[in-house]
């Protein structure tokens, strides 16, 4: 193949740009693949995916390394080399320029300064190898190959074609591993013949680059310094990323340097994929697969780029991770206290499927074998639990963790691992509504009280057996009728209470609501209408008469501030109660109770009724029933509510006919 790389002049396109082995260098390669149908999976031979960025750059008094990941989807080894014959169409150059040395092994190119700078050329030749002696048929029976050898023919038939296609450069020349049998006119039945694929690699995959000495001299050759090192979440250089049919994946890529400021991202990967900055340090690799995509393997290599405050360029180490695309076969369920996964076993999972573990597997109930089946890989673990990792946000929170193949007890890992991450999310408070939507449990994680949720519902009677259903939301109430509330904590650590310290009233699922009305405040009953139900120490069970917002407001939620505190240490919220002197402010005693977290349930309406009006006692108060009348607190955790400046003529509580 001649790509249109260079222009010369006299030869036209295809050639090497101008480098120190001279203007005028052939570019040219050799691609072979045998599409035969492998014995060991039944299906045609895959070639391994390769790539690296065109340009990679080095200051010429640096020795730095650059390793060439290499995937071979049919678990073949893969070989590396640089070409040395142009008699086979191999290469251009074939040679390695001055300078710079390979290690076929690892695959790497090493660059050892010198006095010559500017453009090096670089080809390599990929090949595969499979692990174990194998057979590869082929359908029309005519020919098997003992490529580079010249083919043989195995079986009569009237076909000219082989099965094998070799790509050589643009030119009449026939390469020499093609060869044509003349038709015959035998009407013997066409066989299937196989041959023994020890005899040679399976792939030849041509790879070209270039290495770009710049001439100046780094300060300081140490990673860190000048040259950017990637930071976490950025993939490890080699990982298999899972990506699904059109269903975006993003790559997060962090890096940094002391003495540069990262200018840049330099990416090479499939048609379609993009880079984004999104802050000073960090990049957002994107692409989505398409149809025409699923089941293949596509590389995609990353170069960071720092520049010194002459803009001199410095590059990070190159790092690659293949891109897997399937289905959307992975389900993720969250619950108050669990997260269950639930991944398709693909081929990759497969071929890993010994070594696959979560984050932390030294506790038993993480073991992956225990809930796995033929074809699913299943995880089942508590919130924080097989190395959850937990991060939070100023309304969100995040549960954390992954099924991987890395072993845990390597520093380093040179195999294709498997690593596919799942989170859970649960809100910490909605300040929007969310079309009327029954609201899931909070879940936190603080130190020394570990991963805790708080879930706020309402029941159908003061006895607490039946909740109201989710379907049923929004709840519809009529005026005065008693709303029934529970609060109830969950924990991962014993004896620990709940402390519900404010609740209030609003008629939008915005807890700052310029118009609010408060049922607790400080831990103390503020609406004469509210009961206070006996329950355990991890639950709060409350009920308040239903009413409605004065004006034309068609909703009512409750949001309450809550905490958790260890049972019985003097000196906690917990323990004081009920006060009007408590200090929210004050530093609290960290191993002894959580912070104050805010939560809200709702929304209430007013049941819609043949009336159409309500009389009140007491001059100029005339409601209209389209106004929402809501239940009035849900009083479950600890947070102090922000509570605003209003004066009480907001609410009154209006009298009814109807009995309890």
């Amino acid at each position: 193949m001649r790509f249109p790389n260079g222009y010369e002049y006299s030869w036209g396109f295809g050639y090497w740009f101008p480098n120190v082995r001279g203007s005028s260098l052939t570019w040219r390669m050799m691609t072979h693949v045998d599409m035969g149908i492998r014995s060991d999976t039944g299906e045609s031979n895959r070639p391994p995916a390769i790539a690296t960025p065109h340009v990679l750059r080095v200051p010429r008094n640096c020795p730095r390394t650059f390793r060439i990941t290499t995937f071979d989807p049919d678990g073949d080894s893969v070989r590396c080399r640089i070409p040395t014959s142009s008699s086979t169409y191999e290469c251009g150059i074939c040679s390695l320029v001055n300078g710079f040395s390979f290690d076929q092994n690892s695959c790497s190119i090493t660059y050892n300064p010198s006095q010559t700078t500017g453009y090096h050329p670089v080809e390599v030749m990929v090949e595969d190898f499979p692990n174990k002696d194998i057979t590869l048929s082929y359908s029309d029976g005519s020919y098997t190959t003992k490529w580079p050898q010249t083919m043989t023919r195995r079986a009569p038939t009237t076909t000219t074609v082989a099965p094998t296609t070799t790509v050589a450069p643009t030119t009449t020349t026939v390469p020499p591993t093609t060869a044509t049998a003349a038709p015959t006119t035998t009407t013997a039945a066409p066989t299937t013949q196989s041959y023994r694929s020890s005899i040679g690699p399976l792939s030849k995959l041509p790879l070209q680059f270039t290495v770009l000495v710049d001439s100046h001299n780094a300060p300081s050759c140490l990673d860190g310094d000048y040259f950017p090192v990637f930071l976490a979440p950025t993939p490890a250089d080699g990982v298999n990323l899972p990506a699904y049919v059109n269903h975006t994946l993003e790559i997060k890529v962090r890096s940094k340097a002391q003495y540069t400021t990262i200018r840049d991202l330099v990416v090479t990967g499939p048609h379609g994929i993009s880079k984004q900055s999104v802050s000073a340090d960090t990049y957002i690799i994107k692409w989505t697969p398409t149809e025409d995509e699923l089941n293949d393997h596509f590389p995609i290599c990353f170069v960071s780029e720092g520049r010194d405050r002459y803009n001199r360029v410095y590059h990070s180490e190159l790092r690659c991770v293949t891109i897997d695309v399937g289905r959307h076969d992975a389900v993720v369920t969250c619950n108050e206290t669990t997260m269950t996964v639930e991944v398709a076993k693909t081929y990759i999972i497969r071929r890993n499927e010994k070594n696959l573990h979560l984050n932390d597997f030294t506790d038993s109930s993480c073991n992956l074998e225990s809930r796995s089946n033929d074809t699913h890989v299943v995880a089942v673990m508590s919130l924080g639990a097989c190395g959850t990792s937990v991060e939070e946000d100023d309304n969100t929170i995040y549960f954390r963790n992954e099924i991987t193949s890395v072993d845990p007890n390597e520093v380093i890992s040179r195999q294709n691992d498997v690593e596919i991450a799942f989170t859970c999310s649960y809100p910490k408070r909605t300040n929007l509504s969310l079309g009327f939507r029954h609201k899931n449990p909070y879940a936190f994680r603080e130190k020394g009280f570990g991963a805790f949720t708080f879930q706020f519902e309402f029941f159908e009677s003061q006895r607490f057996k039946k909740q109201v259903n989710a379907s049923n939301f929004p709840v519809e109430v009529y005026l005065k009728q008693m709303i029934f509330m529970q609060i109830e904590t969950t924990s991962s650590i014993p004896n620990t209470e709940l402390f519900v310290e404010s609740c209030r009233a609003t008629p939008y699922d915005n807890p700052n609501s310029l118009i609010s009305y408060t049922i607790i405040e400080n831990g103390c009953v503020k609406d004469k209408t509210v009961q206070i139900f006996p329950s355990s120490k991890s639950q709060f069970r409350f009920g308040m008469e239903a009413f409605e917002f004065i004006g034309a407001h068609e909703e009512v939620y409750i949001t309450c501030s809550v905490l958790l505190c260890e049972s019985g240490v003097p000196g906690t919220r917990c323990f004081q109660g009920c006060t009007n002197s408590w200090n929210s402010r004050r530093k609290r005693e960290a191993p002894s109770q959580t912070n104050s977290h805010s939560i809200s349930q709702g929304p209430l309406q007013l049941a819609k009724t043949s009336d159409t009006k309500v009389s009140a006692s007491g001059p100029g108060l005339s409601l209209g029933l389209n106004l929402v009348f809501i239940v009035g607190c849900l009083l479950a955790c600890g947070v102090v509510v922000y509570r605003s400046r209003r004066v009480r003529s907001k609410y009154q509580p209006l009298p009814t006919s109807e009995t309890d």
